[in-house]
């Protein structure tokens, strides 16, 4: 596997040279739709691509808007996600991550048509996937927690291994999955927190590592850990970007995982981002805290992989 580090993609001070030159990955990150209002996005945005591509980083992938950013109803938002893959292949990123971006509360969840949605969605990347015939990128559908991190709102189209069934069984060429280990740790933590704050056993998922059952189809890994769980009106905040060694999910369960994804992606070139907080984003001390937990350098040969 290829570790990786996610920069904002307006902001070149926030790649460390140090990392790419140890011969690891990059991901640059657009957060917020808003950002394509920006009257210096573009002309911003290639210029930083520019700069990281002259790195020559051992891999460099693209993670689209999550906030303000509907691609599915909003066409202006579609084109920005088809100007990204132009991007990524004039700039030699392998591939792009993209959420569902159907936000909404517990509320107008109660009223939602989750599976008609979910149906669409995966029609529109269907569609999507033919725009990129003649390409080589991948796109990851990523996984999201069950709730948000103030417990107000989510998005409920691909939380779940199982959410994926109908995109994996389509089999498509370029679109698949990025499976974020965080996210998938908050909503298998709040089932076990639920059945034991119920003492109800049947609230738990049945197993953390179901998300290997669709493995074929993950193009693309994130990790890091969590701290505190949120409930909707519950008051309390859920921080993701947490190192490992100090979330709310035990610490083995993850050691596990990062041992069974080393193992699964041995001299493959799988990136995995490790999203974690910094303090100060062009100093990336949890980052290289997190690659000494994750394993480091497996070799002297290849320094890219862990």
């Amino acid at each position: 596997m290829i570790a990786q580090i996610p920069f904002f993609g307006l902001d070149p001070k926030q790649i460390d040279e140090k990392w790419v030159e140890a011969g690891y990955g990059l991901e640059a990150n657009i957060f917020d739709g808003h950002s394509f209002e920006e009257a210096d996005y573009i002309k911003t945005f290639n210029q930083t691509l520019e700069y990281a591509k002259q790195l020559d980083p051992s891999l460099l992938t693209l993670h689209f808007p999550t906030d303000h950013a509907d691609y599915v109803n909003e066409d202006h938002i579609k084109k920005q996600l088809y100007h990204f893959a132009e991007l990524a292949v004039k700039y030699g990123a392998k591939g792009i991550t993209v959420h569902a971006n159907q936000f909404m509360t517990v509320e107008e969840f109660q009223v939602y048509d989750l599976e008609g949605n979910r149906k669409k969605i995966v029609e529109f990347f269907a569609e999507f996937d033919e725009q990129l015939k003649g390409t080589d990128i991948w796109i990851g559908v990523e996984n999201l927690p069950i709730i948000g991190n103030l417990g107000e709102d989510f998005d409920p189209i691909f939380i779940y291994p199982e959410d994926f069934t109908e995109l994996v069984q389509l089999d498509l060429k370029h679109v698949g999955i990025t499976w974020d280990l965080c996210h998938w740790a908050i909503t298998y933590q709040t089932h076990l927190s639920s059945a034991l704050m119920f003492r109800n056993d049947q609230l738990k998922y049945p197993d953390f590592f179901q998300f290997l059952s669709i493995k074929e189809s993950i193009k693309h890994y994130h990790f890091s850990s969590f701290r505190q769980l949120a409930f909707p009106h519950g008051g309390v905040r859920c921080f993701e970007g947490r190192h490992p060694s100090e979330g709310t999910i035990a610490e083995e369960l993850l050691r596990r995982a990062a041992d069974t994804l080393q193992e699964l992606y041995r001299n493959q070139d799988t990136g995995i981002v490790f999203e974690v907080m910094e303090e100060d984003y062009t100093e990336r001390r949890e980052s290289w805290r997190t690659l000494e937990w994750f394993g480091g350098v497996s070799d002297d040969e290849d320094q890219k992989r862990v």
